[in-house]
Parts: C-alpha cells; sequence; structure tokens
C-alpha cells in the first residue's frame, strides 16, 4: 500500500464527516446564491448579491458546471455543494501529491498534506484560500479550493513542458479564482528566476496566449473590469496583515515557520529548493509591499508562502537516505503539528455526527454557524429583494438566492455608498411613508427585514415571519410578481426585469412589480401596473 493512501482516506473521512452535518456559514451563502441565480436563468444571470447588473465574477466555469449538474440531477443547490466539496478534498489530495513527486521520495506528499493540513497557528483564519484544517471544514466547497489543485497542477505541467494542459489550467484559475491566479503567477516566475534557461521554449508563450484567449471568451464575466474593482476589496483583507503578530506571531502562522530553516538550506541540496525558496520571497515582499500602500488584498498571497514552507519541510524530512540525522528536526516538526492539531480543533468538532451545543464549539475553538434570522430566513424566497436594517443579514438573504439592497459583501461593481445612504434614509425617524416607498420601487423591494427598533409599517406589507429570540420581523408584499410565482405546467420562470450589463446605465424594463396604484373603495390593496419609469409589459 502506498504511504499516501492512509493519509488520503483519513483526511476524505473526515471531509465525509463534515459534510454529513450540513452546517455551513461565511461565503458558502454566497455561492449558494451563486447557484440559484444560475438556476433562474442560466445564460444571462443578475449578479448573486443584489441583481443589479447582468453577469458577475462569480459566476465562474465551477459554478457554471455546478448548475448544469443540479439542473440534470435535480439536486438542491445546497447538497450539490456538499458533493463538490469532497470533489475537492480529493482533487486537492491528489494534486498536492502529484507534485510532491517533483520534490522527493514517496513520503514527502503524505507529509506535505499532514503539514498543510495543521503548521499554520493556534487560531488559524477561516478564509476563502487558506487550505488549514479548520478552514477547509468550512471552504471545502468554495472554488478557492479547486483553483488552488489546479494551480499545483499548473505548476506541475510547467515543470514537466506539458503546455498542452497548461493553457485551459491558467484560465480555469483566472476564472474561477482571480487571487489564487495571483499565487500561481508568483510560483511560475519563481520557477523562472531560479531556472533562467526555462524561458526558452516557445510552447510556454503560446500556452499563456491560449490561455488569455479562453479566459477573456468566458461570457458570463468581464475580466476587463476586475483590476478597477480590487481597490474595493481591500478593507475586508486588512485582519489578515494586522493578524501576523498576534501572540507573539503563532496566532494564525507562527507554526509554519517550522520550516524555514528547512527552507533556506534547502536551495543547493533538494529538488526545486531554489524554487521554493523563491516562491516564499516573492509572496512575502508582494504582501509586504501591498500593506504599506494600503492594498490589502495582497495580503491572498499568505497562503502560498506558508506552502513553501510546508513543501520545503516535507522535502526535507520526506527526502531518502540515513534519518538518524534528521531525528531531532522531525521531533520539533511533530511537536508542532501537536500544536498544530490544537489549534485546528475546531475543524475536528466540525465532523462530529451529533449537535454540538454552543458552548462546546466555542470551548473547541469552532464558531456557532446559527443565527437568530434562522426561523425568518426560511420564508424568504427565491429571487426576491429583501430591505434589512443591517447589511449582515443580506448574507442569509443570499443563502436562499434572493438578493438585498445593500450587499452582504464588498461588491464594488455597485454603487455601494448610495444604497447604504438610501437604506439609512429609509429607517430614520423622520422619513414620510412617501419617501420609503420612492426608496422601495428603486430598488424593486419585495420584503423588509428589521429588528426591534427599526420596525416600519408600510401599507401593502404584511407580516410572514418573526423571530422570538432578537426582534427579528419579515415583511412581504400581498403581491407576488408572476417571475416570482411557482410556475405552471410548462410555464417557465421569467425574470422580473431586464438588468444592464456591467458598468452601463439602468434601462426600462418589462415587469409586472406593483406599484403603489390603489382601486376606488379598496385601500391598502395592490394591483399590478407598471412602476414610474418601466415599460408596460
Amino acid at each position: 500500500m502506498p504511504l499516501w493512501a492512509p493519509v488520503c482516506a483519513l483526511v476524505l473521512g473526515w471531509a465525509v464527516l463534515v459534510v454529513l452535518r450540513h452546517s455551513w456559514a461565511g461565503d458558502m451563502r454566497l455561492h449558494l446564491g451563486t447557484l440559484h441565480g444560475l438556476l433562474r436563468d442560466p445564460w444571462s444571470p443578475v449578479d448573486p448579491l443584489v441583481g443589479a447588473v447582468e453577469g458577475s465574477p462569480y459566476y465562474s466555469p465551477t459554478m457554471v458546471a455546478l448548475a448544469a449538474a443540479a439542473e440534470v440531477t435535480g439536486l438542491r443547490p445546497q447538497a450539490v455543494l456538499e458533493l463538490a466539496g469532497l470533489a475537492n478534498v480529493v482533487l486537492w489530495l491528489w494534486a498536492l501529491i502529484r507534485f510532491c513527486r517533483l520534490l522527493g521520495g514517496p513520503a514527502v506528499g503524505p507529509l506535505a498534506v499532514v503539514f498543510s493540513l495543521l503548521l499554520w497557528g493556534l487560531r488559524p483564519h477561516e478564509w476563502s484560500g487558506f487550505f488549514g484544517l479548520y478552514s477547509l471544514s468550512w471552504t471545502m466547497a468554495y472554488p478557492s479550493l479547486t483553483a488552488t489543485a489546479l494551480m499545483l497542477l499548473a505548476w506541475h505541467a510547467y515543470l514537466t513542458a506539458r503546455w498542452v494542459p497548461l493553457a485551459p489550467l491558467l484560465a480555469l484559475i483566472v476564472l474561477i479564482h482571480p487571487f489564487t491566479a495571483l499565487n500561481t503567477a508568483l510560483g511560475l516566475l519563481a520557477f523562472v528566476l531560479a531556472r533562467p534557461a526555462r524561458l526558452r521554449d516557445r510552447g510556454q508563450y503560446a500556452a499563456g496566449a491560449a490561455a488569455a484567449v479562453l479566459a477573456l471568451a468566458w461570457p458570463w464575466s468581464d475580466l476587463t473590469a476586475l483590476p478597477a474593482a480590487a481597490g474595493g476589496l481591500s478593507r475586508i483583507h486588512q485582519g489578515l496583515v494586522l493578524d501576523l503578530g498576534a501572540d507573539f506571531g503563532l496566532g494564525h502562522y507562527g507554526l509554519a515557520l517550522v520550516g524555514l530553516p528547512a527552507l533556506v538550506t534547502g536551495v543547493d541540496r533538494r529538488p526545486l529548493g531554489r524554487e521554493l525558496l523563491l516562491l516564499f520571497t516573492l509572496a512575502v515582499s508582494v504582501a509586504g509591499l501591498g500593506a504599506i500602500a494600503g492594498s490589502y488584498g495582497f495580503a491572498r498571497v499568505l497562503p502560498v508562502a506558508l506552502l513553501a514552507l510546508h513543501l520545503a519541510l516535507a522535502s526535507c524530512l520526506g527526502a531518502p537516505g540515513p534519518r538518524a540525522r534528521r531525528a531531532v528536526y522531525a521531533g520539533v516538526a511533530a511537536a508542532a503539528c501537536a500544536a498544530g492539531l490544537y489549534g485546528n480543533s475546531g475543524g475536528l468538532i466540525r465532523a462530529w455526527w451529533e449537535p454540538v451545543p454552543p458552548r462546546t464549539l466555542e470551548a473547541w475553538k469552532a464558531r456557532d454557524p446559527r443565527t437568530v434570522y434562522a426561523p425568518v430566513i426560511r420564508k424568504v424566497k427565491p429571487g426576491t429583494v429583501v430591505l434589512s436594517d443591517r447589511s449582515w443579514p443580506g448574507r442569509l438573504v443570499n443563502g436562499k438566492g434572493a438578493y438585498s439592497v445593500v450587499p452582504g459583501w464588498p461588491y464594488p461593481f455597485v454603487d455601494e455608498a448610495a444604497r447604504r445612504r438610501d437604506v439609512r434614509r429609509f429607517f430614520a425617524r423622520g422619513t414620510t411613508d412617501a419617501e420609503r416607498m420612492s426608496i422601495i420601487e428603486r430598488y424593486r423591494v419585495d420584503c423588509l427585514l428589521t429588528t426591534r427598533r427599526n420596525r416600519v409599517g408600510l401599507a401593502g406589507f404584511r407580516v410572514r415571519a418573526r423571530a422570538a429570540k432578537g426582534g427579528v420581523l419579515l415583511s412581504c408584499r400581498l403581491f407576488l410578481p408572476r417571475c416570482l410565482r411557482k410556475p405552471r405546467g410548462r410555464e417557465r420562470r421569467r425574470s422580473c426585469w431586464s438588468p444592464p450589463r456591467w458598468g452601463s446605465a439602468p434601462t426600462p424594463a418589462c415587469s409586472d412589480r406593483p406599484t403603489r396604484s390603489r382601486r376606488a373603495g379598496e385601500a391598502g390593496r395592490w394591483r399590478p401596473t407598471p412602476a414610474p419609469g418601466w415599460s408596460s409589459c
């Protein structure tokens, strides 16, 4: 039996137990909303956050393929994503072990898997693109893990001069997860700087050109809009840099420094030693320069810096030869892994097959995905637009396939500041009902999600659900437009409006949503007449 088989079986069994809990939070809701959007309109879907523009970078090849699978099999979006999470774990394990064959003997791959899962910190981050054990328990279904596996395969293809598969791999990485595309580029640059003679092969230039053509031809998103939007993603990544010194450096990344001696001493002793050192140097330099310039989004290269440390340590300890000299170093690495297992204990409790109380989750350093909004969010229908007095519940709304007025995640493709101003004005005490109705019609709002202190009573809305804890209230319009009703027979669900392409101005569209028109003798009732500025159906 190969050495990697028991390690991979153990990791995959853990992943199955995590999936069987069906307990998710974070960006999982965003990807659920993305699948819902593609299932409603696979050819011209609106963005999954606010439904304001057509197309989105979240509509990657991975999500389109999963939406097609959901359409064919009839599975719910969450079930499809959970199965995709298991496939991602298998793909990541295979890609990592395949790449490690270039680093030494058969023991390098299993050691790299263990180090990549454990050697992070005592309080590791649960971020997209971070593949520690605890982070993976939340992010295994994210496209970022798919892109990370493809990155390892692309590096392997480049180092073995396989240019034909390199082109589609690079195109997929760019479309699936642009941050991982930056990490992939750093790895390729490190390979070139370590061995400049690699530039002589002309096949790589053809592969790069083909990858660019394939990426630009993707119809569901516009890659040319990403550079201009990168600045809007800086603030949310600030904590990744500021946490570098937490707990004397051991909080989030410090345990990986166990591999630093192996990285430095293996430059000329072990395969790809020079490449790994350059990769680590480039990643740390990019993150540091980005932090100095205030562009904290470049902190997303930190996982590839830690990956270089993990691979160097695995190459050192797994290389063939007398192991007596490495016994002390192996003991230090084992102690670091034990500390990392303690730090990633949240990933272990996430695999427990019975309900876990909140106090136990806190003791095991895992967060509780349950919220006070749960009884209310169940009543939100996919495709509706929800206006909330807080921005964070917008994430819960997106997880149901609905849209929020204020995006729950940073989304620089819409005027987020204007939307926040309108929401504040909507819930201000001095705002009149007429002003509130103008905001409702501007954003085509179907439901209001409010807490106890910001409850607003409007004609034409009725309470659909309430949560006893937290005083959360969901009020929705009495009239549902045809596009949100359940289709009858062979009737096809239609879109409520025709949104503009990215960056273009809104244009009138055909809609059967109601305006505040009242019939004589029927006060408070709504009738489906065209909204101001919209064309009649």
